[in-house]
């Protein structure tokens, strides 16, 4: 995951020193290192080696910058080939209360990640439930503007709620909606209400934005096979949704289905209004008047869409279009260059054919 091989390229700006460990067993009471034959090498804070970077580290260190490093240590990379000795240290130490001092002051500061590498830190060294819930909160607000964070607001969210901290499938609702899983975001949001959660405004607000969200995603399952039912599934909604042109364009679709042309093309230009550059409500737009049998107009703007998009398939509605309005030359024109493009294409091959039969009866 890429937040977490960020979190550990933070760990490169630490400077690792070695400690006797005799020294710590005996003026912290800490016996449990004594058992452990590794060495043990602690790191400094990040903040002390930024302020003391033309300074000799190795005179005069006050062992807090130690505390605070091996939290950061903790947090940027709970897997650290040291963290049993760090958490042994910590846990026989009474300085969490100063590391949430320095979180709030990294919050104040809109120090957000460093924030967040110390709040998840003492989360995996002390596992308390509020810590985790603070962090969570700090993992949204950075879900919204780096991505990769999402994940890591998916991975606590998920320990959270195997916690039974209830907030936890809030945070999970939060991190789907990002992923624009919006059932599974719906429900787990529900859960948290069912579970007691309280519910705000705007928790109802969100509710039914994904409701709304859920409905337009059933009805696109049926969109081709139903359209009708997708109708009556989406239409009671586009009070709230009149500015996304993908669903005035799906609804569109469906008219099309029914052969409701004009209705369609209401729906289109509703959507090209939104979106003027929607190359998909474009091509609708062509089909539609073609099927009315305005192929002037279709030509408008399958020739306009054509110039954005060169497919066959575009360029063989367009030749039809031509050939219908009796443009043979056009459609001889755009037929050389399908040929360019696809000359095996099947449609194109269908189409020449018609041309062929077309220029025999002129014969």
């Amino acid at each position: 995951m890429d937040y977490i091989n960020h979190l550990k390229s933070n760990l490169s700006g630490l400077i690792f020193l070695e400690i006797n460990k005799t020294i710590l067993v005996e003026h912290f009471q800490i016996p449990e290192i004594r058992e452990r034959e590794e060495e043990l090498f602690l790191p400094l804070s990040p903040e002390y080696i930024a302020e003391n970077i033309n300074e000799d580290l190795t005179k005069n260190l006050p062992f807090g910058e130690f505390v605070k490093g091996m939290y950061y240590v903790a947090g940027a990379d709970p897997s650290f080939n040291q963290m049993d000795l760090y958490k042994a240290i910590l846990n026989r130490l009474s300085r969490a209360s100063v590391i949430k001092g320095l979180v709030t002051k990294l919050i104040q500061e809109e120090k957000l990640e460093e924030a967040l590498i110390y709040l998840l830190g003492l989360y995996h060294v002390h596992g308390e439930k509020e810590v985790l819930k603070n962090a969570l909160v700090l993992l949204e607000e950075l879900s919204l503007k780096i991505s990769m964070y999402r994940e890591a607001l998916l991975k606590y969210a998920d320990e959270a709620i195997a916690l039974d901290i209830i907030e936890g499938y809030l945070f999970k609702g939060s991190a789907l909606r990002f992923k624009e899983d919006f059932v599974g975001a719906l429900h787990n949001i529900r859960e948290y209400l069912r579970l007691g959660g309280e519910e705000t405004s705007e928790i109802t607000e969100e509710i039914e934005f994904l409701d709304r969200k859920s409905r337009i995603l059933e009805g696109e399952e049926i969109l081709y096979d139903n359209p009708q039912r997708f109708l009556e599934l989406v239409l009671p909604l586009l009070s709230r949704e009149e500015d996304n042109p993908r669903l005035l364009l799906m609804i569109a679709i469906a008219y099309r289905i029914l052969k409701n042309h004009e209705k369609a093309i209401f729906y289109l230009n509703d959507a090209l209004a939104v979106d003027e550059a929607y190359v998909d409500v474009l091509n609708e737009l062509g089909i539609n008047y073609a099927a009315i049998g305005d192929y002037a107009q279709a030509v408008n703007y399958f020739r306009t869409l054509f110039e954005q998009v060169r497919t066959i398939e575009i360029l063989t509605n367009l030749i039809m279009c031509y050939i219908n309005l009796g443009d043979l030359n056009a459609a001889k024109d755009h037929i050389a260059i399908g040929e360019l493009m696809d000359g095996e294409d099947e449609i194109l091959l269908e189409i020449k054919a018609y041309m062929d039969k077309l220029e025999k009866k002129k014969e």
